[in-house]
């Protein structure tokens, strides 16, 4: 029909029945009159009426049938406009009698209001079954948005088509309607995406992306059950072992280095054994030498596996932050006078800096000391003779640059000597496990490697930062800072080096 049922701005129609043009209501009455014409010819025809009077009776039946057809047609049109609007709009129709122009003509009696009925309630089905579908692919979506890992959806032509949050943030919104070339320029990875694709089933491939920092992923590529070959798809799971792979290295390189850290002094002493033994079995003197040796090297060891324990217990509660308050002054004098003697010894004197309105940290106690008594230790160790030390602690006005701390107060704590500084490209590695600058120094002192990687690791269980600043030939500066109340949470740590 070419008229179209006026409308308010609801979309709904206001005037029921819908006007029809009079010549499809005459067509209409011609076909619903047409069995009483033919009565009437047929009679006619038996000259048992007149024909005037049959024209007239069909006249009169044709004005019934008009009537009957403009009311029922009227409804099937308005119905099926009704359906056509439905079908060719996104909206969600309202389902309530009020809104619902099939409602009206529900009322009524016939078949037609019987259909008007059951179309009504099957839209309403179809709204509620399509709120239940969109409420549930809105929360697939934000399923699919929360897992971890990046994901990808390949269209049947190898191109992205649509992706979670994970991936967009490692890859972007530039890959979108983008091929996995684009993605990733890997000819494992791209061999495996076709294979698939043309296929179907699953590939798996390991890479590693160098975009922004190197990470390393194990690619899962599979294709989409239910579909054609024609049309297959495929999800590409991209699990992150850049941190698997970190930890399996630095697992490796540990056990390397502490096997390596025992293997001397266990072979010294092996010696020694056997020579005590054999040749300087009755010699007195050789005895001394040989016992002090060797007594040098069991502690050396001893100290070895108390750090690996100190190490170890220290990342175990590395998640759980201190909560109790310390007073810093009275195990910064501690520490000042369990190294004295040992500096003594070198002519060094320890100075100790601390201001009087200094807050109590949020602290282990006994963390804090090992955080001081490496650091003076080490200061102590490495400085020159007849220098100082210095102990420093205040509240922190300005924070470096290359750190983000979050608390109402922080403390640095800083350690300071005059030595012959460390050179910068070492600075960045030093807390590392047994890493050092001069191994042979280093041994000669005692030292066991790994006493800066227990000062940050202390550090960064307290929620604090680190920072080694030196110059060749005036010193170095070991600074700690640690909040100092009880809401001080560390919004990002890092380590810096200056």
């Amino acid at each position: 029909m070419s008229e179209q049922p006026s409308e308010t701005e609801s979309g709904t129609t206001n005037d029921l029945p819908v006007a029809l043009p009079l010549w499809d209501v005459f067509r209409g009455g011609l076909v619903v009159s047409l069995p009483a014409a033919i009565a009437l010819g047929v009679i006619t025809a038996l000259d048992a009426v007149e024909p005037l009077h049959a024209v007239g009776a069909w006249g009169v039946s044709l004005l019934v049938a008009m009537a009957i057809v403009r009311r029922h047609y009227s409804l099937l049109v308005t119905i099926k406009r009704h359906i056509q609007r439905r079908a060719g709009s996104n909206a969600p129709e309202r389902a309530s009698k009020a809104d619902d122009v099939l409602s009206n003509i529900a009322d009524g009696i016939g078949e037609t209001a019987e259909l008007a009925s059951a179309l009504t309630r099957l839209f309403r089905a179809t709204a509620d079954r399509r709120n239940q579908l969109q409420a549930l692919n809105e929360r697939h979506v934000s399923i699919i948005d929360n897992i971890p890992d990046p994901l990808l959806f390949l269209n049947q032509k190898g191109r992205v088509q649509s992706m979670n949050r994970a991936a967009r943030e490692q890859f972007g919104g530039r890959i979108m309607g983008r091929e996995l070339s684009q993605v990733a320029r890997d000819p494992a990875l791209l061999e495996a995406g076709d294979a698939v694709l043309a296929e179907g089933g699953f590939r798996t491939v390991e890479i590693s992306l160098s975009d922004p920092v190197v990470r390393v992923f194990n690619i899962r590529i599979e294709a989409l059950p239910g579909e054609k070959e024609e049309q297959r798809s495929a999800l590409v799971i991209f699990r992150d072992l850049t941190e698997i792979r970190r930890i399996e290295s630095m697992r490796v390189d540990f056990v390397a280095n502490v096997s390596h850290e025992l293997r001397t002094p266990l072979a010294t002493l092996h010696g020694f054994i056997e020579t005590l033994r054999g040749p300087a079995r009755d010699d007195l003197e050789a005895h001394e030498r040989f016992l002090e040796i060797m007594d040098q090297q069991t502690s050396r060891m001893t100290r070895l596996v108390t750090d690996l324990l100190s190490l170890s217990r220290i990342e175990a509660a590395e998640h759980t932050a201190p909560d109790q308050e310390v007073a810093l002054r009275p195990l910064v004098e501690h520490i000042a006078a369990a190294t004295e003697l040992s500096a003594a010894r070198r002519g060094i004197r320890i100075a100790q800096e601390i201001d009087p309105a200094l807050p109590p940290l949020i602290a282990n106690s006994d963390e804090i000391s090992q955080v001081l008594q490496n650091l003076v230790e080490n200061a102590v160790k490495y400085g020159p003779e007849q220098s100082t030390v210095t102990i420093r602690a205040a509240v922190a006005a300005d924070l470096p640059a290359a750190i983000t701390l979050q608390a109402e107060d922080i403390v640095a704590i800083s350690v300071i000597d005059q030595g012959d500084g460390i050179p910068r490209e070492h600075i960045p590695r030093l807390t590392e496990r047994f890493y050092r600058v001069d191994t042979a120094r280093s041994r000669e002192m005692g030292g066991t490697g790994l006493g800066l990687a227990i000062v940050k690791h202390i550090v960064s269980r307290h929620r604090g930062a680190l920072t080694i600043d030196s110059k060749i030939g005036k010193g170095s500066t070991f600074t700690v800072f640690i909040p100092c109340k009880a809401s001080g949470v560390m919004k990002e740590q890092h380590f810096a080096a200056g």
